[in-house]
């Protein structure tokens, strides 16, 4: 452990959320950023938002159920991200430059599968729920800043929660299927509308 006291952030976990957050608006404003300065601004403010709130998600649940929990950046995540975007030309961002990592202070308590999928689908939760708030507030007041910062809320949900490998999705899907299924309809019903509409 670092000594970092409870709901404090650590030096090395805040230099991992300003990278993590800055490559990830400039995956999502690309290749609009180029052109559009401004736009890299807005992206920057909408992306940290939906971005931590989904991070920090997974941190205080998990520092709720009483263990240590921090955000570190994923290397190979970062260079994901700016492959993919550069090979789709922004049109697939992978959405998972690092996570948060957490364990008991204690060696002997291991995370149930139900906690490691109530912190696994806290991440998801925030970012859907945010969705829909954008999208009522887009629906009496239309504006394009509105509905860029619900489908990047969508497409975080929809990504995280996809049961492969390391993503949330993989966890809880493998505590309760039903959660998982509820979860990812409803990410994909903002994102579909969102696109649509």
């Amino acid at each position: 452990m670092n000594g970092t006291a409870p709901g404090m952030f650590s030096r090395r976990e805040v230099k991992d959320i300003v990278i993590s957050v800055i490559v990830l608006s400039v995956v999502f404003a690309y290749p609009e950023v180029f052109f559009e300065p401004v736009f890299f601004l807005v992206s920057l403010f909408v992306v940290g938002v939906a971005f931590m709130g989904h991070e920090l998600s997974h941190r205080f649940t998990a520092r709720r159920f009483g263990y240590f929990a921090e955000y570190r950046m994923w290397p190979q995540g970062i260079m994901l991200a700016i492959f993919f975007t550069l090979v789709s030309n922004g049109s697939f961002i992978f959405a998972a430059p690092g996570a948060v990592v957490f364990g008991s202070f204690w060696a002997f308590k291991n995370p149930t599968m139900e906690e490691v999928g109530k912190i696994g689908i806290a991440g998801a939760v925030f970012n859907i729920a945010l969705m829909f708030i954008l999208i009522v507030a887009n629906f009496f007041y239309s504006h394009w800043v509105l509905a860029y910062a619900a489908l990047i809320n969508a497409w975080l949900a929809i990504f995280n929660l996809i049961p492969l490998g390391p993503l949330d999705g993989k966890k809880v899907l493998h505590w309760n299927r039903g959660i998982w299924t509820l979860g990812f309809a409803l990410a994909i019903i903002g994102f579909v509308y969102l696109n649509l509409f």
